[in-house]
């Protein structure tokens, strides 16, 4: 129990950090149809129908550490919220070892928590997030 109120509180803190850094604009997303927004460019941010406790305990339970690696890891996480509320194109935009990057891309696609899209000009549209993710093996 104390690793999950651990891995909690390291993503909350890394959301702080992480939004001083833009990976926004070196991202090319590919995805066809509706234009994609960054956060920036919208009048309302995606948000989960739940909350974001619900994806970290989410990730918490589901994400397997991989063997001799170092013992924290940020992982920054972006995909497209989706007008129907799923996300898609998940992409690590970070330098991570590979074998993060997989598991985090297995976990974020299991993960089926619908999402409210973004919102421009009282319209629904597509949007890129991006999530900071850091897992600390303690």
């Amino acid at each position: 129990m104390n690793y999950f109120y651990s891995f909690c509180f390291l993503i909350f803190t890394t959301i702080l950090v992480a939004q001083e850094t833009n990976y926004a604009q070196n991202l090319n997303h590919t995805v066809k149809g509706e234009p994609v927004y960054l956060e920036s460019q919208v009048d309302s941010k995606p948000k989960l129908m739940y909350g974001e406790n619900g994806m970290y305990r989410f990730m918490s339970r589901n994400f397997k550490f991989p063997k001799n690696e170092a013992a924290v890891q940020k992982i920054i996480c972006s995909f497209i919220v989706e007008l129907d509320g799923s996300i898609s194109d998940i992409k690590i935009v970070n330098d991570v070892p590979e074998n993060f990057k997989k598991e985090a891309i297995r976990v974020m696609t299991k993960f089926d928590e619908p999402w409210y899209p973004a919102i421009k000009d009282k319209k629904q549209v597509r949007c890129q997030y991006i999530l900071p993710i850091v897992i600390d093996r303690i």
